[in-house]
């Protein structure tokens, strides 16, 4: 076996309130210890005549009888990776009965019967049915082995279609076994995955395994480690029957296994166990049932466990843990482990000694499966004749669909049908400009499911996508060039379909002589600009004057604006604001007075609200543009640059249209010809104020005085430290800035120009206090108060136990999100205690070993994400009912709620929508 392949699942198991972590070596050195003479019953091959191991070096259909009676040679050898069908074989190894490390890339092994023989050394575990390493298209179905270990799946070398995906059905196993021939053993599972990421469309069901009590040796039947389906399509786990995975001797009080486990160490969230649906298994008899233990996106539903706490003889099965576990087994981070959950399974599982939820049970595991949902319990006594009518009830299920489990099943099983890639096509137009939008619309349907989504693309750059009918996409292209578009459609299976490419040509806009907006003239200085019907404005980092009003300049024209028009080619929000913001007439003229004699570039910026208009235009008396056609409505250019040779210190402009049109003339810019020197930008100044001292939760004012000699401040942003806390673009630039811990701020304000200039100010700094709750007037003596998901902590001076405290007990799921902005701010102890809390639909706090009395009783309660609507009672007595929690980040501290305490606890219930409780106070009158 290669490197990395025999020691590969870390499994998670748990005796006792906490979850137990070995190494696979470690616990073998235990079972070796503990077991190291230990015999047992062993199967018998089939009486037939059977040819030697075999090497398949070719791609082909092979059958035949096969045995080999050392453990170190391989009944079935492949050393291909052309495809191979293995079936209606008989098979019979003391070790690996088709060993696919090192091919079966493309595999199909079906109607086969496989045969763990007695190991021909010590110390040496029985074989694999099937191993295969970097599978791309792997099939097994309809086969029944016994006395190995079953099926081993590590890597995957597919292409992420449903065309190559792992496919695992109607298969017989009976006795999977970890055992040595001398004693001891090793861990085994009826299937194990290892890395075996990104399948699409693959499947593992109805599968039977069936494992006696002291004549087999199984860890988890089915394990799954960092193996993953995708969002859309997750591995379909359904319908498998599981009975048995027991120690050995099967009365040992110490197990490692279950029925079914995922888990995974990998730190991403690409590399770990995720996307998978598990649903309508049945697990019997089982000393842990199902477990998810790491990865993200995974959920078990609609199960059932049943285990009765006896073996099939009456004896007692000591290993017994729990039916449902969920917990974080390797402290994984958030964005890795999230979104897992079991959903509407009935339990039934009987456990010495535990209590959850009856004497001697342990459904769910202690602590370990926060969001366990809708469990049906099923009642005491949980029976062995419980556990026959499930073994009852799968051989009906089997009839009742029409399957044959095992051999016998044909060469072609009753398949799961076969999904149908959606349909496809796209409209577009077949020419378009630089600028304006295109809309890009397409049609998609799928026959036997839905389609989830269609992409557009330009060659492999995607443009967009668009989630539901009808599909359409406005894209707006941004230079001349022939695009390549293409639409895909996936549907809800996974499977994607794509348009052939259809070409549209995009042309550079027509500006008549225009330069599309931006650009400075070669060797000239900038002197002046004017927004002829609009305020003063920074364009392209020059300063606008506002034209009405400004001096040395007269125009003729009647004034008009129209910002709802889109533009023409598509520009930047001040200079759109300009250009939609103009004078028309139908003879323009404009004089710029003031101006040094000397030569000018003058440009002009003209635009069309609604119809196309031809006009001519001079400047200084001389014709620059003839026949000049404005375009439709929106269509705008900054046409120039315009010569013009000032001997009288003016500039005159005329815009003269022809048939009785008006122009429509939106700005003038002027530059110095003859020069290049650029005068130097002087920085802005700054200066900011702040008060030397606040308070956690109370807001501080926070104001800067900026100028820029030369030019505008654009912005005045405010930090603490190198943290943005927010900016003013207009004077008095101030902001108003709600600390939310103790501690010392270094604020500072930095301005910016116009220009792009900077200048920070000098640091100051401002200590903040924390609150400081006093005691609620008229409570009494503080008693106690629980942390609910957190550690002991100081809390308005009073000390807060953690969630280990002793004599209080609380159900829900235990979670904690301290990235949400709490509202209202307050202090970093305080906000940790609330973003740390357990949630669900109907809470139950009881704190017990409280000495009879009257108390008051505060609730703390936040809200994560949407706000839920629930009501709240303390010792059976309504304390606020329909309370909405708020949007995300609201907390409030709720009480004092009265508690007469008769009997020694004081309990909240909650009910109605899911409530986040995160502490509870309380104070003795």
């Amino acid at each position: 076996m290669q490197k990395g392949t025999e020691n590969r699942f870390s499994l998670a198991f748990s005796n006792r309130s906490g979850a137990c972590f070995l190494p696979l070596s470690a616990m073998m050195f235990i079972l070796l210890l503990l077991f190291p003479g230990l015999s047992r019953a062993q199967g018998q091959a089939p009486n037939v005549t059977y040819q030697g191991p075999i090497t398949i070096t070719k791609g082909g259909t092979y059958s035949g009888n096969y045995r080999s009676t050392n453990s170190d040679v391989p009944v079935i050898k492949l050393e291909t990776t052309e495809p191979v069908i293995i079936e209606n074989c008989i098979l019979a190894g003391a070790g690996d009965l088709i060993d696919a490390k090192n091919g079966g890339s493309n595999l199909i092994i079906r109607n086969n019967r496989g045969y763990g023989l007695t190991q021909s050394k010590d110390n040496t575990r029985h074989g694999v049915f099937v191993e295969v390493n970097s599978g791309k298209s792997v099939v097994i179905e309809h086969n029944y082995f016994e006395h190995t270990i079953g099926i081993l799946i590590y890597l995957w070398g597919g292409n992420g279609t449903a065309q190559q995906t792992l496919t695992i059905r109607y298969n017989q196993a009976k006795n999977i076994d970890g055992r040595y021939r001398n004693g001891g053993g090793t861990f085994a599972n009826f299937l194990g995955m290892n890395g075996v990421l990104g399948l699409v469309g693959s499947e593992i069901a109805w599968n039977q395994v069936i494992n006696d009590p002291d004549n087999s040796l199984v860890e988890d039947n089915i394990n799954l480690y960092n193996s993953s389906g995708v969002a859309g399509s997750p591995i379909r786990m359904h319908d498998n029957y599981i009975q048995g995975a027991y120690p050995f001797p099967a009365t040992s009080p110490n197990y490692t296994g279950s029925g079914i486990t995922l888990d995974g160490d990998n730190a991403g969230p690409g590399g770990v166990t995720a996307h998978v649906d598990g649903y309508n298994n049945q697990l019997v008899s089982t000393c842990a049932a199902m477990n998810i233990a790491g990865g993200h996106d995974n959920i078990f539903h609609d199960n059932r466990f049943v285990t009765s706490g006896y073996l099939p003889d009456g004896r007692k099965l000591q290993a017994n843990y729990a039916g449902a576990g969920l917990w974080n087994a390797y402290g994984q981070p958030s964005n890795v482990f999230y979104n897992n959950k079991f959903d509407n399974n009935t339990i039934g599982f009987v456990a010495w000694g535990g209590n959850e939820p009856f004497k001697d049970r342990r459904d769910l595991s202690p602590g370990a499966c926060g969001p366990c949902y809708n469990t049906n319990h099923m009642p005491n006594p949980v029976t062995l004749q419980q556990e026959q009518s499930e073994w009852t009830s799968w051989q009906q299920k089997v009839q009742q669909n029409g399957l044959t489990i095992g051999v016998g099943g044909g060469t072609t099983p009753p398949p799961t049908p076969t999904n149908t890639p959606p349909t496809v096509s796209l409209s577009v137009p077949s020419t378009g400009t630089v600028g304006t939008a295109l809309t890009l619309s397409a049609t998609a349907a799928d026959a036997n499911g839905t389609v989830t989504k269609v992409e557009f693309f330009n060659g492999a750059t995607k443009l967009g996508e668009d989630t539901s009918a009808p599909y359409s996409l406005s894209y707006t292209p941004t230079a001349a060039s022939t695009l390549s578009l293409t639409a895909r459609a996936t549907d809800n299976a996974g499977a994607a379909t794509s348009t052939a490419a259809t070409s549209v040509t995009i042309s550079a806009p027509t500006t008549g002589g225009g330069t599309g907006g931006t650009g400075t003239p070669t060797n000239a200085t900038f002197v002046r600009a004017l927004n002829l019907n609009g305020p003063a404005a920074t364009i392209d980092g020059l300063s606008w004057e506002a034209g009405n009003g400004a001096a040395n300049f007269q125009v003729n024209g009647m004034s008009f604006e129209n910002q709802g028009i889109a533009l023409n080619p598509a520009t930047d929000a001040a200079r759109a604001h300009m250009i939609r913001s103009s004078v028309f007439n139908g003879n323009i003229t404009a004089t710029v007075g003031g101006v040094a004699n000397a030569t000018y570039q003058v440009y002009l910026y003209v635009w069309e609200d609604n119809n196309p208009v031809t006009f001519n235009i001079s400047v200084e008396g001389q014709t620059v543009q003839s026949n000049y056609s404005s375009g439709n409505g929106g269509r705008w250019d900054r046409l120039g640059p315009f010569t013009a040779n000032v001997t009288d210190g003016n500039i005159s402009i005329n815009l003269a249209a022809a048939n009785g049109g008006n122009a429509n003339l939106s700005g003038i810019e002027i530059w110095k010809a003859g020069t290049s020197t650029t005068p130097t930008n002087a920085a802005p100044t700054v200066t900011l104020t702040a008060p030397a001292t606040g308070t956690v939760g109370q807001a501080l004012s926070l104001t800067a005085t900026a100028a820029d000699a030369d030019g505008t401040v654009s912005k005045v942003e405010f930090f603490n430290g190198t943290t943005k806390l927010g900016e003013d673009l207009t004077s008095p630039y101030a902001l108003s800035f709600t600390p939310t811990a103790a501690g010392t701020l270094s604020l500072t304000a930095r301005a910016t120009d116009n220009a792009g200039a900077a200048t920070t100010s000098a640091a100051k700094s401002v200590t903040v206090a924390g609150v400081a709750t006093p005691p609620p007037a008229g409570a009494g003596t503080f008693y106690r108060a629980i942390n609910i998901n957190g550690s002991a902590m100081t809390l308005d001076g009073n000390a807060w136990q953690g969630s280990t405290a002793a004599n209080y007990t609380v159900n829900g799921g235990a979670f904690a999100n301290q990235n949400v902005a709490l509202t209202p701010a307050t202090d970093a102890s305080r906000a940790s205690m609330i973003r740390s809390s357990v949630f669900g639909p109907a809470l139950n706090f009881k704190m017990t070993a409280v000495p009879n009395g009257s108390y008051d009783v505060y609730m703390y309660v936040w809200e994560d994400n949407n706000a839920e609507t629930y009501s709240l009672s303390v010792n059976g007595q309504p304390a606020v009912s329909n309370f909405n929690s708020g949007s995300a980040g609201s907390w409030k501290k709720m009480g004092p709620y009265a508690a007469n305490v008769t009997a020694g606890t004081i309990t909240i219930t909650s009910s109605g929508g899911y409530a986040n409780l995160s502490g509870v106070e309380v104070w003795k009158k």
